[in-house]
């Protein structure tokens, strides 16, 4: 999938990584057509080492308004409209689980979830978690990421 001439992650002196891991990836809702699905698409992809999560989506070509619920290993990393940051690195067998925009995550099963600590930070900031982030956006560059 990655082309590691080109595209997707360097290692830390920024030459392209020649070694790869591999990221069990499941979507849910209309994004599952980016690996092929029509309600669920699951697939397991190689990436280059030192990958993040922003670079494979990138790659399977998920707009970031396209997505909803983001999990990294059954870690909430992001809420719809509030996004973290892309650069959270992956590793050999991470599974990472995106829902669609137009699939809600039951309100009731959210209380308790376990959070990244860029998540928990950014909630902290911005207050409880909310259905909605569209008032936090301003005219900055990304404007759905929060930190």
């Amino acid at each position: 999938m990655f082309n590691p001439a080109n595209k997707g992650a360097a290692d830390r002196k920024g030459k392209p990584s020649l070694n790869t891991i591999h990221v069990n990836v499941s979507l849910y809702g209309s994004i599952s057509k980016y690996l092929g699905g029509t309600h669920v698409a699951m697939k397991v992809l190689e990436v280059p080492e030192g990958a993040s999560k922003g670079d494979l989506l990138r790659e399977i070509g998920i707009q970031e308004s396209e997505r909803g619920y983001l999990f990294i290993n059954a870690v909430l990393c992001d809420v719809p409209g509030l996004n973290t940051g892309d650069g959270q690195l992956l590793k050999d067998g991470d599974h990472l689980g995106v829902f669609s925009i137009d699939r809600i995550w039951p309100y009731q099963y959210r209380d308790g979830v376990n959070m990244s600590p860029e998540l928990v930070t950014a909630l902290k900031k911005h207050g409880a978690m909310h259905h909605s982030y569209s008032h936090l956006k301003d005219n900055e560059s990304n404007p759905s990421t929060i930190e």
